[in-house]
């Protein structure tokens, strides 16, 4: 049995979005991944994204195709639709976000203990599917794509979210570099008298969830409109995290797509 964990904020009848599991069991020694990373080479992680797709198509007949992205930590957003490269065994597109109006095609971000944020826009018909870690997040990429729905039609209002199982607040500790891009947000933490006093030894935990959810609400998105995973990629083992294995962790697939 292929694990996926499904997003519930989204009608189930209309959209197929969750975030694939390592499946270290039918996967091993290593697991799933979609991505070249550390051990997973790019043969495998091709084949990956393929198994992936053939699973998907297989489990929701109307899926026409899944598309995948090569993914940079930038703020680069893209249109696609029925004629955008797959990305299965050819070269990737090279973005961090992707949007698309058409029925039957799945958006797939890469993730390890960085963010996918899933987006349903149920009036309009549209989805969007955003990798936010701590760079695109300083970046507010999520809010940039709700900006681009926005220029697209869509009211803030009507957007369901679903923020993706990432590192936590409770164990994804940062240096000074990263928190001071965040301080004033209120999503670090300091650990130590050094960080409270912001010097360049400190050490913080930082909470991607709520900076991004914190994105999302001023961009005038519902706060029940969002649905935030509790799961923590470092702290479970049945999630690939760069934080914990290394080079031994693989990239998981989240993803949405209208059916």
């Amino acid at each position: 049995m292929f694990e996926i964990n499904f997003a519930n904020i989204f009608n189930q009848t209309k959209i197929i979005s969750g975030i694939t599991k390592r499946n270290i069991i039918n996967f091993s020694p290593y697991g799933f991944s979609i991505s070249p990373a550390g051990v997973f080479g790019e043969e495998v992680a091709s084949k990956g994204r393929k198994y992936f797709a053939e699973y998907l198509k297989k489990e929701y007949p109307s899926i026409k195709k899944l598309i995948y992205q090569k993914q940079v930590h930038g703020v680069q957003i893209e249109i696609v639709n029925s004629d955008s490269i797959e990305g299965i065994e050819q070269e990737r597109e090279v973005r961090d976000g992707m949007i698309c109006f058409e029925k039957g095609i799945v958006l797939c971000v890469s993730l390890a203990d960085c963010a996918g944020v899933l987006i349903y826009d149920p009036v309009k018909g549209m989805i969007g599917a955003i990798h936010s870690g701590w760079k695109g997040s300083s970046q507010n990429i999520a809010g940039k794509s709700i900006e681009m729905l926005k220029k697209n039609g869509s009211n803030p209002k009507d957007l369901q979210v679903w923020i993706s199982p990432c590192a936590s607040g409770k164990s994804y500790e940062v240096g000074y570099d990263v928190a001071k891009l965040f301080i004033d947000s209120g999503s670090v933490v300091p650990l130590s008298s050094a960080s409270v006093k912001g010097e360049s030894g400190g050490k913080y935990l930082f909470d991607n969830k709520k900076q991004i959810k914190n994105q999302l609400l001023s961009e005038g998105i519902k706060a029940e409109n969002i649905e935030v995973s509790e799961i923590c990629t470092i702290i479970d083992e049945d999630y690939h995290s760069y934080r914990r294995d290394k080079d031994k962790s693989g990239r998981m697939c989240a993803f949405i797509g209208m059916i």
